[in-house]
């Protein structure tokens, strides 16, 4: 059916009879709404949603947060990573709407689980890549300058699929928020280098060992969503494109 995030009536109509909810609904960026159209659709909408499923019949919800959370994506360069790779546990600092209402988001599954037992899983997504994005992987990793607030990191939308699918059926789970990403970045210059280039040589490495045996290791760790839902990347830009790091 079609609905409206925003209207409490679609909502309950929607989740009637349904065991979990995805919540995938949202402005996905900043750059072409204004930030009061993005904070009242992604952070109402995910009120009303969360709150439609915690009153109705869903046990579980899904919902697509975001690296953005962190401020590094959209933030300027103002705000830069204490260490990598990044992890769950790093400071949350967005200066723009779409990451906070992310955050947002985040807190608002966390605050229905402890009120009425929902169980959540937030999914902090790398940037999205699909066919087309293949098709300009060698553009794209020609300009690392330009990627520096995603810290070159991406991952498939397949893999978006499995991490929800995976969310889902995990067992044991009450809250998670956890990172979504490859395994790699989509640049060839080794991860460490790019770190020393762009982001200054006071950022922490945290086990250095690991990007001395994978030089292109993501600068943001799925280790924990491997550890609380089971996910694991299966699909890499390089091999999808055909083309050798």
């Amino acid at each position: 059916m079609r609905g409206d995030i925003l209207n409490c009536a679609d909502l309950f109509h929607a989740m009637r009879g349904a065991d979990a909810v995805v919540h995938l609904a949202a402005i996905p960026h900043p750059m072409t709404d204004s930030a009061d159209a993005v904070m009242q659709t992604n952070v109402m909408g995910t009120q009303r949603v969360v709150e439609a499923a915690a009153l109705g019949g869903p046990t579980r919800l899904v919902m697509a947060s975001s690296d953005s959370t962190f401020g590094f994506v959209f933030g300027g360069g103002a705000i830069r990573p204490r260490y990598v790779p990044v992890d769950e546990a790093h400071p949350c600092e967005p200066r723009d709407p779409y990451g906070l209402s992310k955050l947002v988001g985040e807190e608002i599954c966390r605050r229905h689980t402890r009120d009425t037992g929902l169980e959540t899983v937030c999914l902090r997504y790398c940037w999205v890549w699909n066919e087309a994005l293949y098709a300009r992987l060698g553009e794209v990793c020609a300009q690392p300058e330009h990627f520096v607030g995603q810290l070159w990191g991406y991952v498939d939308a397949r893999d978006v699929a499995q991490a929800v699918e995976k969310s889902l059926l995990a067992e044991g789970v009450r809250h998670e928020t956890v990172c979504i990403g490859a395994a790699r970045t989509f640049q060839r210059e080794p991860s460490l280098d790019l770190v020393r280039r762009f982001l200054g040589e006071d950022v922490e490495v945290r086990d250095a060992h690991s990007f001395a045996a994978e030089p292109q290791r993501a600068l943001i760790s799925s280790s924990r969503a491997a550890e609380r839902i089971g996910f694991a990347p299966e699909y890499d830009c390089w091999q999808e494109a055909g083309l050798e790091v």
